[in-house]
């Protein structure tokens, strides 16, 4: 599943980052300019690494201006269409972390803290929380230390000022490592340390992102249904077939297994010339006319069914009016491609 809207842009400029939990990406735009129209088909949260001011135009003519100085947040559900410009005078710069686990919220816990107690908080300020996220703050002046923790959760770390830091963990191990600004690492669950800001002047300043999950690794789910279709059936979309005076609109197929569901039109004297038989079962409807199996005497008329089994020799067939029917097979249509086609499109 890719949760893209290909109508418009991405939601960002260049993806940095992607797992089945998360997707993140940059957004850089220079005084004045501009990203295009772009469709958020997820949840998703937004952190400003360096910017002032911007303006969002919506698809409906709104615009939006906003305050964005470097640190600022902003958590939006999925559905946004707009554009997003930088009308400050400095850069702007951002990270867009967009959440795949919107597709789990219902089997996740509301009354679940997510907390260890017989540790520290993960960070020291909760700045956001809902049922998908918890947005903290974690702020070290040099030589300052968070004490020890357990991350229950899967998270993301975005540095707003990096610097080097130091973990040590429970088992006595200990880690260093360096964050730039915009830094952005993933994390899975488990995890029991303790963070010092080791650098001797800068300050260490970043958001941590907690993802509520139902588990890790995710629990598989159904697989998801598409939404329901409605299609409209206009006169110009009959396509014409390669016999003469038969043409189709097809309005459902499984390409795997080759079952259809079409309309179809004979005109007044056409049909099928040939006796025949179907790789799979076939069922008629007749909608309008009058159309007859001729060999058989068998003739459909408005409220007619027809049922033909698979493998079953019937035909020719003549079409006395005009005559409208829904096909349906269930399989394949034919063994193969019958004489009276010229083009292979047609015999599927």
């Amino acid at each position: 599943m890719d949760y893209y809207d290909d109508r418009y842009a991405t939601v960002g400029q260049k993806m940095i980052f992607e797992n089945p939990l998360v997707r993140v990406w940059e957004v850089i735009l220079y005084p004045g300019e501009e990203h295009p129209m772009h469709h958020h088909v997820l949840p998703y949260l937004s952190v400003v690494l360096e910017g002032e001011s911007s303006t969002w135009a919506w698809e409906d003519g709104r615009t939006t201006k906003n305050v964005e100085p470097p640190g600022s947040y902003s958590y939006h559900e999925g559905g946004d269409t707009h554009t997003l410009k930088n009308n400050s005078d400095q850069r702007y710069w951002s990270r867009i972390i967009e959440l795949k686990t919107a597709r789990y919220r219902h089997l996740i816990n509301p009354e679940a803290t997510f907390y260890d107690d017989n540790y520290a908080h993960v960070a020291q300020t909760v700045l956001f929380e809902n049922d998908l996220i918890r947005l903290w703050e974690i702020s070290l002046q040099p030589g300052d230390g968070h004490p020890t923790h357990h991350h229950l959760l899967p998270y993301v770390i975005l540095s707003v000022e990096g610097g080097h830091n130091q973990m040590k963990w429970e088992d006595g191990r200990i880690t260093r490592s360096y964050e730039a600004p915009g830094f952005v690492l993933f994390r899975e669950p488990g995890g029991i340390h303790r963070l010092y800001n080791t650098d001797e002047s800068k300050h260490y300043w970043n958001r941590l992102v907690e993802l509520k999950v139902p588990s890790y690794p995710l629990p598989d789910l159904p697989q998801e249904l598409p939404p329901e279709v409605l299609l409209n059936t206009p006169e110009e979309a009959w396509r014409q077939k390669s016999l003469p005076g038969l043409s189709e609109i097809r309005l459902w197929n499984n390409e795997e297994t080759g079952a259809s569901i079409s309309l179809v039109k004979f005109l007044k004297g056409s049909g099928i010339p040939d006796q025949h038989k179907h790789a799979s079962n076939q069922f008629m409807y007749c909608l309008s006319g009058e159309y007859e199996y001729t060999s058989t005497g068998v003739v459909l008329r408005p409220g007619s069914f027809y049922w033909n089994p698979k493998g079953n020799v019937h035909g020719p067939t003549t079409a006395h009016q005009d005559s409208v029917l829904v096909e349906i097979y269930d399989g394949q249509h034919y063994p193969e491609k019958p004489s009276w086609y010229r083009d292979d499109q047609d015999a599927k």
